[in-house]
């Protein structure tokens, strides 16, 4: 039954058009991925180590995504603010948080390249990793650092930009850094233009594509027609610790969301390195397609939080309720669509991955697991993206605090010490961890009624 004043009709197309941009826009943002660890993995005809050049990629982007995380966490804080302020129609206050945006991600994005340039040693040397790996890991994590606070910017841009709906621009913004990324990486991973230097060359064109990628950022908010330019006339772009420390509080819990989750990848991936460095391999490569897989399904998440903070600001229950109601049917054939491709055809998805047939017979077990769980994991990412459009953005952080240091880590270090255990009981683990979320988040929606008060 509709809703009176409300037009579902209009709602799922709203939908539609938003979620669309945001599934491209992670495609793009992990298809770089994947197409280096495919590289990678291959790189054994030009004198390289492909095991020993994928497992320190998997060991430094760990470590990198640490920030990745933090940063995009912050903008998250910055979509939440606008998203209620473009709700109630307050178009200086976006004018405020955009530009607080970008200051504050640009000057933490500088604080973390210091810090983990100086400290890349010892957090790789927490993985007791071979000599090889261990340089090639150091070295890859250095590199990176240089391009921290252009990512800080990219993601101000597509917070910003999300918080008022517009996901297409985000999406092209991807899709540069992606084209980029490969461009200028294949030549130096594979010595196209001088000696081979494999995971190192993937270093150099990230940065490259995240100076390039933020670039366009600026451009689209601070050129001629950008949302953001009259700030500069208006001296918006002034500090405002004030503003900052709130999306700092709306932002941050996301980021340790994720952080705890990376932190808790550390210590698993010591767990896991202990198998041997084919098993390891295998979790990164099923980590990889699995992350493609399940990006439409997750993706729902982000339209919850934007659309649901925009009827909070507009103090519309109807609406905010109606939007829940049609993301979750949105939801339901993406959904349908990812369980068919990780538990039907993991293998040919692999494939593209690598042409190590043990690899592939044991990332197989991984990705169907997580096909299993994908009903519960893109239905827990909707009514967490609700509760974060009410500001409630602790909720998400403490249940996943709560799912990965008492379930996943706990378990997994335990089972690392049965003799006769493999890599598999870890991802059994895994499932167990998404599964007791989703129960969870349920019931916390539930009974937040974060509509109930408009």
């Amino acid at each position: 039954m509709e809703v009176v004043g409300v037009n579902r009709l209009s709602i799922r197309r709203e939908i539609r058009w938003m979620v669309l941009p945001i599934i491209i826009e992670s495609i793009f943002a992990l298809s770089g991925n994947l197409v280096f660890i495919a590289f990678l993995g291959r790189i054994d005809s030009v004198g390289l180590s492909s095991i020993t050049h994928v497992a320190a990629y998997g060991l430094a982007v760990i470590v990198t995504l640490i920030v990745w995380n933090l940063l995009k966490g912050i903008s998250i804080g910055a979509t939440i603010g606008i998203a209620q302020a473009y709700g109630a129609g307050d178009y200086d206050k976006i004018q405020r948080i955009g530009w607080q945006t970008y200051e504050l991600l640009f000057v933490l994005g500088g604080i973390c390249s210091v810090l983990l340039f100086v400290f890349a040693e010892p957090i790789v040397a927490f993985y007791d990793p071979d000599t090889e790996t261990m340089r090639l890991g150091v070295e890859y994590i250095r590199i990176c650092c240089f391009g921290f606070p252009f990512l800080g910017l990219m993601h101000s841009s597509t917070g910003v930009l999300q918080g008022i709906g517009n996901t297409k621009s985000p999406m092209k913004f991807s899709g540069i850094l992606n084209v980029v990324y490969i461009l200028v990486g294949l030549p130096l991973i594979f010595g196209w233009i001088g000696p081979a230097i494999g995971v190192i060359g993937s270093a150099y064109a990230l940065v490259v594509g995240q100076i390039i990628t933020a670039s366009f950022g600026l451009w689209t908010l601070f050129g001629k027609r950008g949302l953001l330019r009259r700030g500069i006339k208006d001296k918006k772009y002034l500090p405002r610790p004030r503003l900052m420390l709130q999306i700092l509080k709306l932002g941050l819990p996301t980021s340790m969301e994720n952080i705890f989750w990376l932190l808790a990848a550390m210590v698993i991936g010591r767990v896991m390195l202990g198998y041997g460095e084919l098993q390891y391999a295998a979790n990164q490569i099923g980590l990889q397609t699995e992350a493609i897989a399940t990006l439409p399904a997750t993706s729902f998440g982000i339209v919850a939080m934007t659309l649901c903070g925009r009827a909070i600001g507009a103090r519309n229950r109807e609406l905010g309720e109606a939007y829940v109601s049609e993301i979750k049917k949105s939801a339901y054939p993406v959904i349908a669509v990812g369980c068919a491709v990780l538990l039907l055809l993991p293998v040919p998805f692999l494939m593209l991955m690598t042409s190590n047939a043990e690899v592939i017979s044991l990332s197989t077990i991984y990705l169907r697991l997580v096909g299993g769980c994908l009903p519960a994991l893109a239905l827990a990412q909707i009514y967490m993206g609700a509760l974060k459009s009410a500001g409630r953005t602790r909720t998400p952080m403490l249940v996943a605090l709560g799912g990965i240091w008492c379930i996943r880590v706990p378990l997994s270090i335990l089972a690392g010490t049965i003799a006769e255990s493999t890599i598999v009981w870890l991802w059994v683990i895994m499932a167990i961890d998404l599964l007791a979320r989703f129960v969870v988040s349920w019931w916390l929606f539930r009974r937040a009624r974060i509509f109930e008060t408009l």
